[in-house]
């Protein structure tokens, strides 16, 4: 077998286009995952359960079904009724479901928050809503940061599977190279090496991170 990255540099404009689209689906799936997965979160474990039942429903739903099928019925299924642009089902579908792994992280790092501070914050005058966003809340988050950055590296490998509903991100992008140049090898190994180096940077950011907030756990 022969390798030729020719083509590769000549498509590489197009790999980059992809990337970029991947990147910008995540930094909005991102925000949209990690704030409504916290607002899920603090309904389901402090208003009753009228509401916080559909609330633990839906964390179930979507952690127990596949990326891919919720994609599918997202696009295809309600596709029959409203024609929804591709791009924002893929970030409908990511949102929702890394909202729900990211509000279970929550609803556990806010448990481990002690009583005590709950108490301690009623007993200096703060009402229930100021303790629960002043005081807990920002003690959870900083403990979930672990948790949520490995959720954000795991999400943004994830942007690969909205090629299968047409967004044109890495992949989408490169099986367009392929069926141009006919060299898919080539065209793997580099669109496998950029996923590398973004994670690589996603990691760096999350040590650095961890390491300016470990003092406050």
């Amino acid at each position: 077998m022969e390798f030729d990255f020719t083509p590769v540099i000549t498509y590489f404009p197009t790999l980059l286009q992809g990337l970029g689209v991947g990147l910008l689906v995540a930094t909005v799936v991102a925000f949209m995952s990690i704030i409504g997965g916290l607002l899920v979160a603090v309904i389901s474990i402090y208003v009753n359960k009228v509401v916080s039942w559909p609330l633990r429903f839906f964390i179930w739903l979507f952690m127990t079904t596949p990326l891919l099928l919720q994609l599918y019925f997202l696009y295809f299924g309600l596709g029959e009724w409203i024609l929804i642009p591709a791009i924002l089902v893929g970030i409908l579908g990511l949102g929702f479901h890394y909202m729900a792994y990211n509000a279970d992280i929550f609803i556990a790092t806010i448990k481990s928050v002690s009583n005590g501070q709950y108490e301690a914050s009623r007993s200096l005058g703060f009402g229930h809503a100021r303790t629960i966003f002043y005081i807990i809340v920002p003690q959870a988050f900083i403990r979930s940061i672990p948790q949520l950055g490995n959720n954000m590296i795991l999400m943004v490998k994830d942007t690969s599977v909205l090629s299968a509903i047409g967004v044109a991100e890495l992949v989408y992008a490169s099986q367009y190279a392929i069926s141009v140049t006919f060299r898919p090898f080539e065209f793997f190994i580099v669109i496998a090496l950029m996923y590398y180096m973004v994670n690589i940077f996603m990691e760096l950011g999350q040590a650095w991170l961890e390491r300016k907030t470990a003092y406050r756990r």
